[in-house]
């Protein structure tokens, strides 16, 4: 059988916290043409997507007028797609695959179409999309979801339960060879400072651990608009246990998995109503065998069982957060057991293994039927 050419889109092309994308990409078996720049993506890989911004001037004042029956942008991406001969299109975030529906159907391409968590619950983003997301359902061969309640969000926009498939992240293979330090006194949190993740409400709990165990240490890995707020808050509450370590890469991740005893992620509701979808730091703690505090929310509740591989609070619940990493810290075969439980968990249903094997089985029986 051979090869297929498919079409891989993402409006990033390196976003730093996007590394589900880049294990998805690396997962499928197939020619990859890596296009991306926007949601109707205006650069690719191998540089032979035009870019609508060099068109002429006449026809950018034509596309303004609305005189022109596709955008320049479209009529790049067709052309590039009729030229690489392309089989499938594999659009990441629901907005991308909204956008390059009128192409593929125009095309008679199968898409499929991948949704990672803002694009399925910011307010903001459903309103602009309500329409453009119906039109993507009735066209689209598969709606991926990453949790249970992503999947309920898909139906109630409109989407028919047959087409969407629950597939979550898995971690990539580094993980499952660390073996952590469950005597040590560090605390990980990994993430983007940005509302949803609340590194802020971490602060707070980790303030109130501090009280009681001053040896505990956090270490906060990532970046986001709201770093220097937390590192605020940390100076103006004196907290000494706290270390910002910006982004680090994979194996410098790794390694701070390896040397902690468990991870933290205070995970909420964001103003604009922004909800994760499963978060990938969570899983890729759970590979390294780290036991898990996080919060009853999203996808969260899917993998952690509260009080059997890691403990869960309700949103907000700072005082909640602080015993559960005290009570792991004072009992580490606690710690330990948890540990071991999320990496069995993980490797038994998430392993890549079984995530490529999933992914390229969808994708062939698309195929097939098309």
């Amino acid at each position: 059988m051979k090869k297929l050419n498919i079409c891989f889109s993402s409006p990033s092309k390196e976003a730093y916290s996007e590394t589900f994308v880049r294990n998805l990409r690396n997962s499928i078996d197939g020619n990859i043409h890596f296009c991306y720049g926007g949601f109707i993506p205006f650069h690719s890989e191998d540089s032979e997507l035009q870019n609508h911004y060099n068109a002429p001037l006449i026809f950018k004042g034509l596309e303004k007028l609305g005189y022109l029956k596709w955008s320049l942008a479209e009529r790049n991406l067709i052309k590039y797609l009729k030229r690489k001969n392309i089989d499938l299109i594999l659009a990441n975030y629901g907005q991308s695959g909204a956008e390059m529906t009128k192409v593929a159907k125009e095309l008679g391409i199968p898409m499929i179409v991948h949704f990672h968590g803002y694009d399925a619950s910011v307010n903001e983003v459903i309103q602009k999309y309500k329409v453009k997301y119906v039109s993507m359902f009735e066209y689209a061969s598969a709606i991926i979801v990453v949790s249970e309640e992503m999947k309920i969000n898909i139906i109630g926009l409109g989407c028919i339960p047959d087409k969407i498939h629950l597939i979550r992240y898995s971690p990539v293979e580094r993980f499952f060879e660390i073996s952590p330090d469950y005597n040590s006194n560090q605390v990980l949190a990994i993430g983007r400072f940005v509302e949803k993740k609340a590194p802020y409400l971490s602060l707070l709990a980790m303030k109130e651990v501090e009280k009681i165990r001053p040896d505990i240490k956090i270490k906060f890995i990532g970046d986001g608009p709201l770093l220097n707020i937390c590192k605020d808050i940390a100076e103006g509450l004196n907290l000494k246990c706290v270390d910002f370590a910006g982004v680090l890469s994979p194996n410098e991740i790794a390694f701070e998995m390896g040397i902690s005893f468990c991870f933290i992620q205070h995970s909420k509701t964001a103003s604009n109503g922004n909800r994760e979808g499963t978060p990938v730091a969570i899983l890729e703690a759970m590979a390294s065998g780290i036991p898990i505090v996080s919060t009853f929310h999203a996808g969260i509740p899917d993998i952690i069982q509260n009080g059997i591989n890691g403990y869960l609070v309700k949103e907000g619940d700072i005082e909640g957060m602080a015993k559960a990493i005290i009570k792991l810290y004072d009992d580490r075969d606690l710690a330990k057991r948890m540990g071991e439980e999320n990496k069995k968990f993980i490797f038994k249903y998430h392993s890549q293994v079984l995530y490529k094997e999933t992914w390229n089985k969808l994708i062939n029986k698309i195929i097939i039927k098309n």
